[in-house]
């Protein structure tokens, strides 16, 4: 079993490599690895949501690096921009996060 840990969190550090994927973003203080997919945002709010407004922004982040999982309606600051979670997914050590602007 750990073989297959091993190769995925090889996969893992494939995708937040920041010379394929990945880019730095400060993320409440942090500087983190994160990768930022607004397609998949365009794709979610369209399949999941049927094109009502959902958020501005949707990233994917290691679970290890970030930490605790983000609750919705909870505040993070991204790039020192305060945004409101609105949806947390988590799958493989990883976290697909939805924000949307805040109003604080």
């Amino acid at each position: 079993m750990s073989k297959f840990k091993d190769y995925i969190n090889s996969d893992l550090s494939s995708f937040f490599n920041p010379d394929e994927f990945a880019e730095i973003h400060t993320i409440e203080g942090r500087e983190l690895l994160v990768v930022v997919d607004n397609d998949r945002l365009s794709q979610r709010t369209q399949k999941e949501y049927e094109g009502i407004y959902v958020g501005d922004l949707l990233f994917f982040v290691s679970a290890a690096d970030y930490g605790t999982r983000p609750k919705p309606g909870e505040v993070v600051r991204f790039d020192q921009v305060p945004y409101e979670v609105f949806d947390v997914k988590e799958g493989g050590g990883v976290y697909e996060i939805i924000l949307k602007a805040s109003e604080s």
